[in-house]
């Protein structure tokens, strides 16, 4: 299982309840139906003024090959140019995971 996980900030001046809202009920949506993705995530701090990020988005692929090809797909560009619409992407933090469940 290969994860991408993003931590994403607001751009411009949103307030956080309307990132998240746009986040949930617009972006979040769209993602979902990202060709071969198997498992997605989107967590918000509970405390947003202290935390460095807006949201934590996980995005499950079977392989890096079925990553890559979600976001080659012109649903993937469609994705990202959302993100860049509401989100500052240049502060975005990006890292592709292997995960390895210890509890579930």
């Amino acid at each position: 299982m290969t994860k991408l996980a993003i931590t994403l900030n607001r751009s411009g001046d949103q307030s956080f309840e309307e990132f998240r809202a746009y986040y949930v009920e617009e972006h979040a949506p769209l993602a979902a139906d990202l060709p071969g993705l198997e498992r997605y995530t989107v967590s918000f701090p509970a405390d947003p003024e202290s935390a460095s990020y807006d949201a934590l988005a996980e995005l499950y692929f079977s392989d890096g090959e079925s990553m890559g090809a979600a976001f080659d797909s012109d649903l993937g560009r469609e994705v990202t140019a959302d993100a860049e619409s509401f989100a500052d992407m240049d502060a975005a933090e990006r890292v592709v995971l292997e995960e390895e469940v210890v509890v579930d």
